[in-house]
């Protein structure tokens, strides 16, 4: 099946739209156990790992079914990034979609327009017509994802799911045919209902921060006692936390959904993010939260003396680790996490 490429930091990718176009939305993931090596000869090498570790893969050539790429206004680092792709990869189609930073009135109408040439471009690109109805269409299968994946993500404290396994779920709906997607989560929900709930003397956590796309950090956080109950990651809560109103004209519904959607540190105002983390603590009763920072990722570093000092306000205990993109390097932060897993 053709496949639209989605770069973003975030998740304000309009998957509705790539569907109604005929297009499978593909989310690009990283590879932590490639070099990179190519991407350094147009990057610098304090440029984020994850940006560069995408831009690695392209250079060494992509599924051939990717058609193009929309690349989602996320980080700076990712957005000029973006004019590398444009010099370097050779595809079909490739756009910046301009996703606004603000959330008020103004940037609704910007992000509805943006939206609108979204679609002309494809439209002229592909000779297609994307209608309402085919985007009415495509909202309606999202939605009914994001209601299985919040399902799943409640069977986390109910310790019916490990946190690594809900997060390749959540990988392959980013990935896969959203309608076969769909078809796995239900299953899954089916085989989990009937199932016992295991060990639950883990410590219950919160985890934040930048793209944490590799399972294996995941797992490595299980293995040392950890579980992740809830999340605000892009390739987490953040995807499926909403539900698009499937009452309102599509596009327009579309862009106030993803205004709307729990706030990430690329946005503002700061505030905000906090206390959608501070709701969740307190809603899942986690014993403490993990803020994750790959090299070189700039939002969330900024973010970190706020949320330090926010979170020892409230007393939960908190801990920020910057690690590369690298399995690696899981392995050499593991000190801090087991020394901060003895202190929550």
């Amino acid at each position: 099946m053709k496949k639209i490429g989605i770069i973003d930091s975030g998740a304000c990718a309009p998957e509705e739209i790539i569907m109604a176009a005929g297009f499978m939305p593909t989310r690009l993931l990283g590879d932590p156990t490639i070099n990179i090596t190519h991407a350094n000869e147009h990057v610098p090498p304090n440029h984020c790992v994850w940006a560069r570790n995408l831009l690695e893969q392209a250079i060494n050539g992509l599924d051939k079914d990717i058609k193009g790429i929309i690349s989602i206004h996320g980080c700076d680092c990712t957005n000029r990034e973006f004019d590398i792709w444009l010099e370097c990869i050779d595809l079909d189609f490739m756009y910046f979609s301009n996703v606004p930073l603000k959330r008020d009135h103004v940037a609704f109408r910007f992000f509805v327009d943006e939206l609108k040439e979204l679609i002309k471009q494809l439209e002229e690109k592909f000779d297609i017509k994307i209608t309402k109805d085919k985007i009415s269409e495509a909202i309606k299968l999202t939605n009914k994802i994001r209601a299985n994946l919040r399902e799943l993500s409640e069977l986390r404290n109910k310790f019916l799911i490990k946190s690594s396994e809900f997060h390749e779920l959540v990988k392959m709906v980013q990935q896969e045919d959203k309608n076969n997607a769909l078809k796995i989560l239900e299953t899954k929900l089916q085989e989990l209902n009937q199932k016992e709930p295991f060990s639950n003397n883990q410590k219950k956590i919160l985890l934040t921060g930048s793209v944490i796309d590799d399972t294996e950090f995941i797992k490595f956080l299980e293995n040392i006692g950890f579980h992740v109950v809830m999340d605000d990651l892009c390739i987490g809560s953040r995807y499926f936390l909403n539900n698009i109103d499937e009452s309102l004209d599509p596009i327009k519904a579309i862009a106030k959904y993803h205004l709307e959607k729990p706030i990430y540190s690329t946005k503002i105002p700061s505030l905000e993010r906090f206390n959608n983390l501070r709701d969740l603590c307190s809603k899942y009763k986690v014993d403490g939260v993990i803020n994750i920072a790959q090299k070189f990722c700039e939002p969330i570093l900024y973010d970190h003396p706020f949320m330090s000092k926010k979170f020892k306000e409230m007393g939960i205990p908190y801990l920020f680790v910057e690690i590369d993109y690298n399995r690696e390097s899981y392995k050499q932060a593991s000190t801090r996490f087991e020394a901060f897993s003895e202190i929550i």
